[in-house]
């Protein structure tokens, strides 16, 4: 384990991170978004935008928190170390099969 993944794990903005990734999950769920959808989203939403942005607030601080602390991090190995995490919340919040732009057309033609 890396010396800056034992502050990271620690971190009060890693949770806040994770939980704002969770809600953005999480609304896109509501949304009916699919994980193709997420590639080039057929809508924005005020919330998904205040999620998106409290998503990558909290990045940028993560990272400059650990480089403050005297880690030498770079925000490659950072997204490194989120990527699994990041994959487990997508595990626990799965997004529709058919897609907003797919379940759209189905009702254009009810």
């Amino acid at each position: 384990m890396k010396p800056f993944e034992l502050y990271l794990n620690e971190s009060l903005t890693l949770r806040e991170l994770l939980n704002t990734y969770l809600e953005l999950r999480q609304h896109f769920q509501q949304l009916g978004f699919s994980e193709s959808d997420l590639e080039k989203p057929p809508t924005y939403s005020p919330m998904m935008m205040r999620l998106f942005h409290k998503f990558g607030d909290a990045r940028d601080s993560l990272l400059k928190d650990a480089k403050s602390y005297g880690f030498d991090m770079t925000f490659n190995e950072l997204s490194e170390y989120l990527e699994p995490l990041m994959k487990k919340i997508n595990d626990l919040t799965p997004l529709n099969k058919d897609g907003y732009s797919q379940r759209r057309n189905n009702w254009d033609e009810d």
